[in-house]
């Protein structure tokens, strides 16, 4: 899709390059490669880091590995003393409840193969179903398919130990 969800912002080279220069330079923002890590391994944008759109399941599976994820995000699990009623005065009654405290969230560029591609939009619309900001989310649609032909800088990644 253009536009994966309400208030997500779609970017393209130029804005990319605007992020690293800026969030990703102040460590406001991270850029993520959804993409599964055997394509992360193969060749990535500089910077970026592996948050595979897999573990953002609903079943439940990777729970441990979302908690990781939403750390290095910047999220952290909702303090059980949160005042009662609090969220429903910030954001109104309708406003899903949330186990995650979005306060101190990373901006995140988020990317996967191309336009083509389902693995960031299928990340995006569940970070965002468990309360990510969509504000906070920018949706890099042209991928690594679009970054490679554009002769756009990639690197190999080092291997995990």
């Amino acid at each position: 899709p253009m536009q994966v969800a309400p208030g997500v912002t779609t970017v393209g080279e130029v804005e990319v390059i605007k992020f690293m220069d800026n969030q990703f330079r102040k460590g406001t923002g991270l850029i993520i490669d959804s993409r599964l890590s055997d394509w992360y391994q193969k060749g990535t944008i500089p910077g970026s880091v592996n948050v595979p759109f897999t573990i953002f399941d609903e079943s439940g599976e990777h729970s441990k590995d979302l908690a990781e994820a939403f750390k290095l995000f910047g999220v952290k699990p909702k303090s059980k003393t949160d005042e009662p009623g609090f969220w429903d005065k910030l954001f109104g009654k309708d406003a899903k409840p949330s186990n995650w405290d979005f306060s101190q969230a990373k901006d995140l560029l988020m990317f996967c193969n191309g336009p083509w591609c389902e693995q960031s939009p299928t990340a995006i619309k569940r970070i965002l179903s468990l309360g990510y900001p969509a504000k906070k989310i920018f949706y890099y649609r042209d991928g690594m398919q679009m970054w490679q032909l554009g002769g756009f800088t990639t690197v190999i990644p080092k291997p995990k130990s």
